[in-house]
């Protein structure tokens, strides 16, 4: 707990312990001179707020023994917006966003943020800080394309937004201010008009099902991960032969693929915690599987020494993983060459859930299935929904062949 005083001449001195270092007490000090002109009153809620500031910052390390007052002042309890996205708020995101979500945060912080609040201290931020953050953003003049006067969507206001909200969620948690007051209060966003998910009904996925037999095994394979199992595009790109167990007729939905602009695609953790998850599938999917995998071996054989094995379930003609815009092209290319409605890859994905939902799948097992955030579980307490999934798995075959 931090300490103070009054100084004769109206600084303060203030104490901090930080720990016992070779059997004695180890008290850092800081000053703090009050602005002039304020009352007894805020100067006491000032000395304060200062005072567990100071305790803050030397217990998570932002202050040094020995380092000067008027450097330590600045850094932790003067820290502005600017200085504290350049310093700590990347190095602390990154270790749980993926690398796109970040490189997403560092474009909005750079273009928007810094620019308007960055010379700000961050205790001074208040809710009508990001009121104005808001009502800006909803301008015609926010879009870096100046040709471009139409207004930002309401969505994407809101998620702009909401890197504010992260950058000072993440000082409050570190210590570089007592409270997130924009946590105080509520923001007038513009209203979001949602538009209707676009799905295939009954027969619309039982004619894509129908089509999908005319298609070479790997395609078939391909887009039916994700109509009968709900599977994101990374996520099947990153199927490996190892996350299928034949027996159980189920597969393990463990890490993705992302690609950043200019570089080589790479595996990462799932969208989130709840994404790690087990899925379930029926004797429909389980001869897709099969009949690929056969069909593979094939072209192992046939590519002799130039196969790189490395148990990737869609791969190229050397075994290397596809590419993570292969399977849009592919759903694209199908459903124009079927005469099918258009459907975004990821409206696969929308339309097992709608199907399941549907035909009687209880909504737990069905955002269980799809890895929703908002079922906050993971592979430990599947087994609870394990019957009505393998249920769901089955009513999905039924729906397509039936």
């Amino acid at each position: 707990m931090a300490s103070y005083y009054k100084r004769k001449n109206g600084t303060y001195c203030v104490r901090v312990s930080n720990g016992m270092k070779n059997g004695k007490q180890e008290l850092i000090s800081a000053t703090y001179k009050p602005p002039v002109g304020i009352t007894a009153t805020q100067e006491g809620k000032e000395v304060k707020q200062f005072a567990d500031l100071f305790e803050a910052a030397v217990h998570n390390g932002v202050y040094i023994p020995g380092m000067k007052t008027r450097s330590t002042q600045t850094n932790a309890f003067g820290l502005t917006v600017g200085e504290f996205i350049g310093q700590h708020y990347f190095k602390r995101i990154e270790k749980k966003l993926s690398p796109n979500t970040v490189r997403f945060y560092h474009s909005i912080a750079e273009q928007f943020i810094v620019p308007s609040y960055g010379n700000l201290r961050l205790r001074d931020i208040t809710i009508k800080h990001q009121q104005a953050f808001v009502e800006y953003l909803s301008s015609p003049g926010a879009r870096a394309d100046e040709d471009n006067t139409e207004p930002l969507s309401a969505a994407t206001v809101k998620r702009y937004a909401t890197v504010f909200s992260s950058v000072m969620t993440e000082a409050c948690k570190m210590g570089f201010i007592n409270e997130n007051k924009l946590k105080y209060g509520s923001i007038e966003y513009p209203k979001i008009v949602k538009k209707p998910i676009e799905v295939y009904n009954d027969d619309e996925a039982r004619q894509f099902f129908e089509a999908l037999q005319n298609e070479p095994p790997k395609i078939r394979l391909m887009l039916l991960c994700a109509l009968l199992l709900g599977l994101r595009r990374g996520e099947i790109v990153a199927l490996k032969w190892s996350d299928i167990n034949f027996r159980t007729h189920s597969l393990s939905v463990n890490k993705s693929v992302y690609k950043e602009k200019g570089a080589p695609q790479q595996l990462k953790p799932p969208k989130s915690q709840t994404s790690i998850r087990t899925v379930y599938f029926s004797e429909v999917l389980l001869g897709a599987f099969e009949e690929w995998k056969a069909a593979q071996e094939e072209e192992r054989v046939s590519a002799g020494f130039d196969w790189k094995e490395q148990d990737y379930i869609f791969t190229n003609e050397v075994g290397d993983m596809i590419s993570l815009y292969t399977p849009s092209r592919i759903c694209s290319k199908f459903e124009e060459k079927n005469g099918l409605h258009h459907l975004k890859f990821h409206g696969l994905r929308h339309t097992c859930g709608s199907l399941m939902a549907s035909n009687g799948v209880d909504p737990e097992t069905v955002k269980t299935v799809l890895g929703h955030d908002s079922i906050e579980t993971t592979n430990l307490y599947i087994h609870p929904y394990e019957k009505n999934m393998r249920k769901a798995a089955e009513i999905l075959g039924n729906i397509v062949t039936k």
